[in-house]
């Protein structure tokens, strides 16, 4: 199997045991400056594909890497979205964002607006 080919349908088994080996990969690799601009170098790639396999005997290729990375930079940025919004909070003990019901109403119905705006701009093409 190539490591270089990108499965647009990543079908993938991320377990969550997995996942968080990637994360700590990765993080170890950021840490040590490799990630250029947004993304690593195929080598990088590689060498993170080697170690993820090592702790999870799972193999994946680089398009695998690459679109869980890109997946998981998708959900923190939501997730730093929400919580950085004003009356939003985190709950640690429970892992769970915190806000009273009007804070939530606000926030659905400003991205339900947005939502219908950036669908108008697209209908016009």
């Amino acid at each position: 199997m190539d490591p270089y080919d990108v499965d647009v349908e990543d079908k993938a088994d991320w377990s969550s045991r997995t996942e968080n080996a990637f994360i700590r990969i990765v993080h170890d690799h950021v840490k040590k400056g490799d990630l250029q601009t947004s993304t690593f170098t195929k080598k990088i790639w590689t060498t993170i594909s080697d170690e993820l396999f090592e702790q999870s005997h799972k193999r994946f290729n680089v398009g695998q890497l690459k679109s869980k990375f890109n997946r998981l930079y998708k959900k923190h940025r939501e997730f730093s979205d929400l919580v950085a919004h004003t009356g939003f909070g985190w709950d640690l003990i429970s892992n769970t964002v915190t806000a009273s019901e009007a804070v939530w109403a606000e926030y659905i119905k400003m991205r339900i607006m947005n939502w219908k705006r950036i669908s108008l701009v697209l209908c016009k093409f």
